[in-house]
């Protein structure tokens, strides 16, 4: 008969037994869901793979809906949140900064296991993840250009030029220059590049000190500076007479002020009347008075003192004084004129002038001083003549 201190050992065996039959039966169950595949070959070394078994989360849900109610397996598709990247801008004011691309968030597939305690989640594993849609970064430029943010410009506003300067090819003194810009007039910022700023001047392209130019926020009087000096530049010899000079009738009037040649101030008087004809008949009225200008001399002529007649107009060889027109006043005078040479000498035939004026365009030789001296002067330089005359008037403003 057997001691009980035998049977006490007996049974711690047996026990022990069982519990590693038990972890055994676990893990055999667990590694049942794989299978260990092999590959030999003679010439390279063997590798073992791992086959996910498709069932496997079939088979882990089934145990945790059996054996744990506060755990759930979930699959949902999630959001994955957009990177944002900051470049360097040298072409945007310090510290300003501007979006390159806007984020978008991508997708991911997801299978996890959550643990819940008392309706919350405190766990979560993820088994799986597989990302269904990738994030596309945000970009932000952030602005590096003192220059900008000095002037309170962005590329593409209009500058101003403080002096005259040249327009480079490239950005450097040496360069080839394009052309010479006067003072006042305005460029389009294209680029920042150190002491340099490539703008547009009209069709050009180049490069322009910086230290030569300036804004209307730090300079706030330059536009009307500028409005003066790009009506200057318009002044050419070649230019289009039947357009409006642009000016305002302040500035007609600043014009004829104070003429010293201008003796008995009929231009002088009359300086709305040139702005006005301007606007009537779609002809330049800086023009019209340096015609009158030149044919009476100032005014003093015997036919613009006797008969208000400023131009010579209907004045014929044989007999110019008698031939000559009479005109009540300078203003009538100066409007049929400009009448006759905005209908028959500057605007192509057919041009719809005023409701009751048509060009015919019967001296039509051009636009300009030269096409007009064709047909309306026998003085070959009577052109030239005139045009010294604007001339100085354009640079009264």
């Amino acid at each position: 008969m057997e001691s009980k201190k035998d049977c006490r050992v007996i049974h711690i065996s047996v026990m022990w037994i069982f519990i590693v039959f038990i972890i055994v039966f676990s893990i055999k169950a667990f590694f049942k869901n794989y299978i260990l595949a092999t590959n030999t070959n003679s010439e390279i070394e063997e590798v073992k793979v791992f086959e996910e078994n498709q069932n496997a989360v079939n088979i882990l849900k089934v145990m945790i809906e059996n054996n744990d109610q506060n755990k759930k397996l979930i699959n949902e598709e999630r959001e994955i949140e957009f990177e944002t990247v900051y470049e360097e801008n040298p072409n945007l004011p310090k510290d300003e900064e501007q979006i390159k691309q806007e984020g978008v968030n991508g997708k991911l597939k997801v299978t996890a296991l959550q643990e819940y305690k008392n309706g919350e989640m405190i766990n979560e594993d993820i088994l799986e993840s597989v990302v269904s849609e990738g994030a596309i970064q945000k970009i932000i430029y952030k602005g590096t250009s003192e220059f900008l943010s000095k002037y309170n410009v962005h590329i593409g506003d209009t500058m101003y030029l403080m002096e005259i300067a040249d327009l480079k090819e490239e950005d450097n003194y040496e360069s080839n220059t394009i052309l010479t810009i006067n003072r006042y007039l305005n460029v389009t910022i294209q680029e920042v590049k150190n002491d340099w700023i490539k703008v547009k001047y009209s069709d050009k392209e180049g490069y322009i000190e910086a230290n030569k130019l300036t804004s209307e926020s730090v300079t706030p009087m330059i536009t009307e500076k500028n409005r003066i000096a790009t009506l200057k530049e318009s002044l050419n010899f070649e230019m289009e007479l039947n357009k409006v000079s642009g000016m305002t009738l302040s500035d007609y009037k600043t014009i004829f002020s104070g003429i010293p040649s201008d003796k008995n101030n009929i231009f002088a008087q009359n300086a709305e009347t040139f702005y006005n004809i301007e606007q009537k008949y779609k002809i330049n009225g800086i023009f019209i008075a340096s015609i009158g200008i030149h044919e009476s001399a100032w005014g003093t002529s015997s036919l613009a003192m006797d008969k208000h007649n400023l131009f010579g107009f209907a004045a014929y060889d044989r007999d110019p004084y008698n031939s000559a027109a009479n005109f009540e006043t300078y203003e009538e005078c100066i409007d049929t004129v400009a009448k006759v040479i905005a209908k028959n000498y500057i605007h192509t035939s057919g041009t719809i002038i005023t409701e009751d004026v048509v060009a015919t365009a019967s001296y039509y030789n051009g636009p300009t001083l030269s096409g007009v001296n064709t047909r309306y002067a026998s003085d070959i330089n009577w052109a030239n003549k005139v045009y010294k005359y604007m001339e100085y008037l354009y640079n009264r403003l």
